[in-house]
C-alpha cells in the first residue's frame, strides 16, 4: 500500500472534481467526473456514486482503477484497487456526508453507493522533467 503525499492530498481537497478511470476486463476504458470525494486516510480515498453506470459495472468486473486530478498545485494520478459499498456502516457514514451536502445545495440527489480506493501507487503528472514519475 502506498501513501498519498501531503501535497497531493492538499490539491485533492482543493479541486472541485477528479477523473475516475475504470476498465472492463476486456480493456474497454471508461472515465467519469466525480465531485463528491474525500480522503479517508493517507492510503484511501472515497468516491461517491450518484450516477455510476458503466463505472460501477467496470469496478465489479475489474477493481483496478485510476484517479486523476490537477490544479494550481500540480497534477497527480493514483492507481489503486476499488471496493464498492452500498450498505453497512462504511456506506452509511459516507452517505450521510454526501446527502447533507446535496441537501445544502438544494439538490434532490442521494448517494447510491461509493468506492473506497486503496492506493497502490501515486504518480506526478505535473509538466516538467518529473512528469510521469512514481512518487509513492
Amino acid at each position: 500500500m502506498a501513501k498519498i503525499p501531503q501535497e497531493a492530498q492538499d490539491l485533492f481537497n482543493q479541486v472541485s472534481d477528479v477523473v475516475f478511470a475504470t476498465s472492463r476486463t476486456d480493456g474497454q476504458p471508461n472515465c467519469c467526473i466525480v465531485a463528491m470525494k474525500k480522503i479517508i486516510d493517507d492510503e484511501t480515498i472515497y468516491l461517491s456514486d450518484q450516477f455510476f453506470k458503466k463505472t460501477l459495472a467496470n469496478v465489479v468486473d475489474n477493481p483496478k482503477v485510476c484517479v486523476i486530478w490537477w490544479g494550481e498545485g500540480g497534477a497527480f494520478e493514483i492507481y489503486g484497487t476499488a471496493t464498492y459499498v452500498d450498505e453497512g456502516p462504511e456506506f452509511e457514514e459516507q452517505a450521510a456526508w454526501v446527502n447533507a451536502a446535496f441537501e445544502g445545495m438544494g439538490m434532490p440527489i442521494a448517494a447510491k453507493g461509493g468506492c473506497y480506493v486503496k492506493v497502490d501507487e501515486v504518480y506526478t503528472s505535473s509538466p516538467g522533467p518529473m512528469a510521469g514519475d512514481k512518487i509513492a
